[in-house]
């Protein structure tokens, strides 16, 4: 802007305002010739002359001047004279600067200038002075002045200069240095002190600055103000270059960026800064510093801020986590680095509360907080740390606060992978992005059961039977891991392990109660109390303890409680917390055990299922069935002895389950084999009719055997009963016959008496008919000789033919043809024996009668001829000797025919008695 001279009025105006001043002061007299527009004008009284008049007509009008001249009045004309030049000539180089302004001067002509401006009064062009506020006066001709506002930096803001000259920038320079000019209102100072061109690193701060525009640009923007919620995060355009690997500009005295100088001269870098701004208004080169606000870090109640660092050393082969270093929760950036920390993820983590963090160095995450609710436990698994030992399935527990404190995690020696320790209800500030938690509600992601993870609760009447599944191999020969001191019934995994504990099935047990256990390190198999009901005992076979003497006795091989083996003392009715994975308890009924031996059908779980009635064969080669029942008991002080010497082991290739297994044994192993072989011991002894006839005298001989050998196993024999015994078909039908003869003799012997009392009776009348009957006897005892020849006759004949048939198959049949040859031999002699008794019971007479009526039932049964019931002799009648004598030799005549007819058809069976049969003399009747 080009400032303006004074109207030329004004100026001509003040040159006569001056004259007559002058001209008053001379002549304080002088009149006016008009009455119309005269100014009075008083002269100077330096001026002697007073007594000359002075009158002038206005100018504007174009009047002429009409005074009474004098030599005094010369002078007065003169000196108007020069106020009239003065005005029109030396007025117009007069300016007015205001307050709030500057003024620029253009030299038209003068020397050239090397720079923008000249710096010497003799150059052409814009000068590097400028004119203060007030009235400055330049030859019109020679000077342009230009007047400009001064540049004014309110409270909330700041001026950015540029300088248009100077010293050239250095190589890689970006920015002015600052030097002494006053702020820039000093040009010549700026351009003396080797100021540089192009944007300055100074700013101008609150105030008016007299500043030569045409040398500096000032650009007005607003101060930076971080908010109470806010950080600064500031990047600078110029400065050092950073080192290889290095993102960050370090801190550096500056007064927060304020002084762009000192940020230079004390090694501030190029690029992004650790340092960040926070609330507060700050007055910072934008030009040099780029300013991004963000939002302070704030971390709720209930949540954790998980750090991740953009920058730092690298970490070491292995290591996933920075290590804690002391940097004021990240908010203090250059003392994490100096502290050595670490790019990548940051074992230390943001608990609830606000950080002025620098985001652009770290990033922060957000995550709950972990809670575990009460009845339930939480698992672990780090994703950092030594790696877990080969022999070694979960990682130690160390000492870091229940996985909040992650620096002592680590360096107290944590292990990567799945964790032994575990959190119990609660609420925990963790570090989830080096420690995974499995909870109740993320169980199924990881694997598990929601109830997996769930205190462990151990009912009433039951136990838990503990397997751990890590801890050393459990020693060769042992069954479980043994005892092991202080480790809170396994839930102190760690002290376990210490301590030497086993991997695999525990001796120790947990009972009623809850345990915070975990999963990964236990299972627990929960099982009820062990019962014994009130007529049973309970033995304890232990595989866990000291070895015992192996050389002792069998007997005595019974263990005191601590040793392996089945233990002296058993238990009695009532409820036991045992182990039965590391000590069996075989439950012994003591009340009376029945067993049966018999065909019938029987549930499947009774001792005698698998018992069936003895097959027997006896001496004389019959095979016949007996059925035996055995009542056994066993005291409660034998019961340890029994199991000893039977064993509970069921048969692997069993599927049964029995009662009591022990008693299973006892009785297949021991009882059924003992009395099967007893009884087929005795049966080889006896004929099968001596066997079914002697068995009281054998059921007592087994009794007495069984009990004997029933004691040496602590098993009391009560009896052994013979129940029942099945001989084979043709033994009972011999039998059978027996009884029938029997039934015949009965028979025979009552008409014996009845006929003895009727020859009592009719003795006189019998008297007279003993002649006939005496012949009619011997007659009969003449044909019963003859048919025990020929039945004997008949059987020695059998006998050959039989021998020849045993000849014939002797080498394949040998045994059991002889058996059956001293059965036919057998048989014959029960008839024999049997004709023997009929001869002795009914007379050599009356038996030689039956036979014959027998015999003539046969043949007739054969000829199919009906013998005639009556003989037609020829008598007169008047001689009944001579009749009975011609009947009886018709008789004898037709027994005669008979016997030719017979012989005709095939030959008489005859028994040959001579060497068996004694044949008895004729009862004499005198």
């Amino acid at each position: 802007m080009q400032l303006q001279k004074l109207p030329s009025y004004l100026v001509t105006l003040a040159g006569v305002v001056m004259l007559g001043a002058v001209s008053f002061s001379l002549n304080q007299q002088t009149q006016a010739f008009t009455a119309k527009s005269t100014l009075q004008v008083a002269s100077k009284k330096s001026l002697a002359t007073q007594d000359r008049k002075l009158a002038i007509a206005p100018l504007g009008n174009s009047s002429i001047l009409l005074a009474q001249i004098s030599p005094v009045g010369g002078i007065a004309v003169i000196l108007v004279v020069c106020g009239i030049v003065t005005g029109v000539i030396l007025v117009p180089g007069i300016v007015q600067i205001g307050q709030n302004e500057i003024g620029i001067e253009r030299k038209k002509f003068g020397r050239p200038t090397s720079h923008l401006i000249a710096f010497d009064e003799k150059e052409a062009g814009w000068q590097a002075k400028i004119l203060s506020p007030g009235l400055h006066w330049r030859l019109p001709w020679l000077y342009e002045i230009h007047k400009e506002e001064a540049v004014c930096i309110a409270p909330d803001k700041i001026g950015i200069v540029e300088a248009k000259d100077g010293a050239p920038l250095s190589s890689g320079q970006n920015f002015g240095k600052v030097v002494e000019c006053n702020n820039f209102q000093d040009a010549q100072a700026f351009f003396k002190n080797q100021g540089q061109r192009g944007k300055q690193r100074a700013i101008l701060n609150i105030g008016t600055y007299r500043i030569n525009t045409k040398l500096f640009a000032v650009e007005i923007r607003d101060v930076i103000r971080i908010h109470p919620d806010q950080v600064g995060i500031v990047e600078a355009k110029d400065g050092a270059p950073l080192s290889s690997g290095q993102n960050f500009g370090k801190v550096v005295e500056c007064n927060d960026f304020q002084d762009a100088q000192a940020f230079f001269e004390k090694g501030g870098q190029r690029g992004k800064q650790l340092a960040i701004l926070k609330a507060a208004t700050y007055q910072i080169n934008t030009e040099l510093f780029k300013i991004q606000r963000d939002s302070v870090i704030r971390i709720q109640t209930g949540e954790v801020g998980i750090v991740e660092a953009r920058d730092g050393a690298l970490l070491p082969p292995g290591q996933n986590f920075g290590k804690l270093v002391k940097c004021n929760d990240f908010q203090d950036a250059q003392a994490f680095f100096d502290q050595g920390g670490q790019k990548g993820k940051q074992l230390a983590i943001l608990k609830a509360g606000t950080y002025q963090i620098n985001t652009a160095l770290f990033k922060v995450s957000t995550a709950p907080i972990v809670k575990v609710l009460p009845g339930e436990i939480a698992l672990v698994v780090a994703q950092g740390g030594t790696p877990l030992s080969p022999e070694r399935i979960l990682g130690r527990a160390v000492e870091c606060n229940n996985f909040e404190d992650a620096q002592a995690f680590i360096a107290n020696g944590g292990q990567r992978g799945k964790q032994l320790a575990i959190l119990r209800a609660g609420e925990y500030q963790i570090n989830t992005d080096l420690f995974t938690i499995v909870t109740t509600v993320n169980a199924t992601e990881y694997g598990m059961k929601p109830e997996d993870l769930k205190i462990c609760t151990v009912a009433a009447d039951k136990i838990g039977i503990v397997t751990t599944l890590d801890g050393l191999p459990i020693p060769e020969g042992e069954v479980a891991g043994s005892f092991i001191e202080g480790h809170n019934k396994f839930q102190n995994g760690q002290k376990f392990i210490d301590a030497g504990g086993f991997r695999g099935l525990q001796e120790e047990f947990l009972q009623e109660g809850s345990w915070s256990l975990n999963p990964w390190f236990v299972q627990v198999e929960q099982v009820p109390l062990t019962e014994i009901s009130a007529d049973k005992v309970g033995v304890i076979t232990s595989y866990i303890g000291k070895n015992f003497d192996s050389a002792s006795t069998k007997e005595s091989r019974l263990v005191d409680e601590g040793y392996k083996g089945v233990q002296k003392i058993p238990l009695r009715p009532g409820k036991y917390p045992i182990n039965t994975r590391v000590k069996s308890v075989e439950v012994v009924p003591t009340n009376e055990i029945i067993l049966n031996w018999s065909d019938e059908p029987k549930p499947d779980d009774n001792y005698d299922t698998n018992l069936k009635a003895l097959k027997l064969r006896s001496k004389d080669g019959f095979t016949f069935d007996i059925r035996v029942t055995q009542v056994i008991s066993i005291a409660e002080e034998d019961a340890p002895r029994m199991i000893l010497r039977v064993g509970a082991k069921v048969a692997e290739n069993s599927n049964q389950k029995y009662k009591n297994t022990a008693i299973k044994n006892l009785v297949s192993r021991v009882l059924g084999p003992m009395i099967d072989s007893f009884f087929r011991n005795s049966a080889q002894g006896y004929e099968a009719l001596d066997f079914q006839d002697n068995r009281v005298e054998i059921q007592r001989g087994a009794e007495e055997h069984i009990k004997a050998a029933l004691n040496a196993y602590g098993v009391q024999a009560i009896s052994t009963l013979i129940n029942e015994i099945d001989p084979p078909d043709e033994l009972e039908e011999l039998v059978k016959q027996s009884k029938v003869f029997e039934k015949q003799l009965e028979t025979i012997e009552a008409e014996k008496l009845t006929e003895q009392q009727r020859q009592g009776l009719i003795e006189e009348r019998e008297r007279t008919k003993a002649k006939a009957e005496i012949v009619k006897a011997e007659r009969d005892l003449e044909i019963a000789d003859l048919k025990a020849k020929a039945k004997i006759k008949q059987v020695e004949a059998d006998a050959e033919a039989k021998r020849r048939m045993d000849d014939v198959d002797l080498n394949t049949r040998r045994q059991q043809l002889d058996m059956d040859a001293d059965y036919q031999e057998r048989l014959r002699n029960i008839e024999i024996e049997e004709l023997k008794q009929k001869i002795l019971a009914l007379s050599p007479e009356l038996y030689a009668k039956i036979e014959l009526e027998k015999a003539w039932s046969h043949a007739l049964a054969q000829l199919k001829i009906e013998m005639p019931e009556i003989f037609i002799g020829g008598s007169s009648g008047n001689s009944p000797g001579a009749d009975a004598l011609q009947a009886g030799t018709m008789q004898f005549a037709w027994m005669d025919m008979l016997r030719d007819m017979l012989r005709q058809r095939e030959p008489v069976k005859q028994i040959d008695m001579s060497a068996k049969v004694e044949v008895l003399n004729p009862v004499d009747n005198d």
